[in-house]
């Protein structure tokens, strides 16, 4: 049977050796003449005192400067950082899929959205595509529209989208929007900015927006975007497939997704991401392909600082599938 002092020294070496940074590392590592951490904190009290034990060593066979700095390291690491949960207050609203001229697109829930921004004193709305139904993307698409056509569809959503003053919503297209581009070159979202100062077309499929307040420092980005590809069984593979396929450098602070029309939240590799649901009801097509609608919309508030955003709070506003 081994002295305590040659189990310590034993375990010092492997420590060192296979650079172990946790007693769960220790328990799964498979070598010859390990001592079983239970023996280890039966003699030394806890293992805590084991790891203070081996640092103290006076051997030969150890680095202890080495063995000091590994534990030194790990003993950081595991802290919990200091946080600080100041910084600037910016509130949002967020919503996407409203699909104007579609026989489906449910424009009192719309209407209601915005009167709840305005009394919220909400000036930025994010709308994350398909602001617009388009045309030819399905066959009996022609049938569930009220406004054929890409003149038609502008000029509707100019006179009937909410328009609210000091209240301005930045917009992307979606494949639905995108469908007047693809089939005669018509770029319907920058038609709608031209008829309406607060509707603000940011442009193809994504864009980014800054917000804080960057003379302090305190800032973070929002990458809104509106893929085109189906829906997938589990409601967060989307976005999280999403961030996975990011380079790390190019990743937001948060990401607001549209095209689903699904509503949730998740935080996956350190990225805030929001699918922001729709205010188009079930149509015929979805229905018959068995995929629902997250009726809904959001007001998001963040803080932000120095590190990005500090703390986040949502609020949904479900109105049914």
């Amino acid at each position: 049977m081994r002295s305590p002092k040659e189990l310590i020294e034993r375990f010092a070496e492997i420590v060192q050796l296979y650079e172990i940074s946790s007693s769960t590392d220790y328990d799964n590592l498979k070598i010859e003449n390990k001592p079983a951490r239970s023996t280890l904190t039966k003699i030394y009290g806890s293992w805590i005192n084991v790891i203070n034990e081996a640092m103290n060593l006076k051997s030969d066979k150890v680095d202890i400067a080495v063995l000091r700095q590994q534990l030194e390291e790990l003993t950081r690491t595991i802290q919990t950082p200091s946080l600080c949960l100041t910084g600037e207050e910016v509130t949002l609203g967020i919503l996407s899929d409203t699909h104007l001229g579609s026989r489906f697109a449910d424009l009192g829930l719309l209407d209601f959205a915005y009167e709840t921004f305005r009394s919220r004193g909400i000036t930025t709305v994010l709308h994350a595509g398909d602001i617009l139904d388009g045309q030819k993307m399905y066959k009996g698409q022609a049938f569930e529209l009220e406004r054929n056509g890409a003149d038609a569809q502008v000029e509707f959503c100019a006179a009937r989208y909410p328009s609210i003053p000091g209240l301005q919503t930045l917009f992307i297209d979606g494949n639905h929007d995108r469908s007047f581009w693809k089939d005669a070159g018509n770029n319907t979202g920058k038609k709608i900015s031209q008829l309406r100062a607060d509707l603000v077309y940011l442009g193809y499929m994504e864009a980014e927006i800054i917000v804080g307040d960057a003379d302090k420092g305190k800032t973070a980005t929002i990458r809104i975007f509106h893929g085109e590809d189906g829906s997938a069984y589990a409601i967060s593979y989307r976005p999280q497939r999403y961030l996975t396929e990011l380079p790390g450098k190019s990743k937001p602070d948060m990401l607001i997704m549209g095209h689903y029309h699904k509503a949730e939240t998740l935080y996956y590799q350190g990225v805030i991401a929001v699918q922001a649901g729709t205010t188009q009801r079930q149509t015929p097509f979805m229905r018959g392909r068995r995929l629902s609608a997250a009726l809904g919309f959001w007001i998001v508030n963040l803080t932000v600082n120095e590190t990005g955003i500090a703390r986040v709070g949502f609020e949904f506003f479900p109105a049914g599938s």
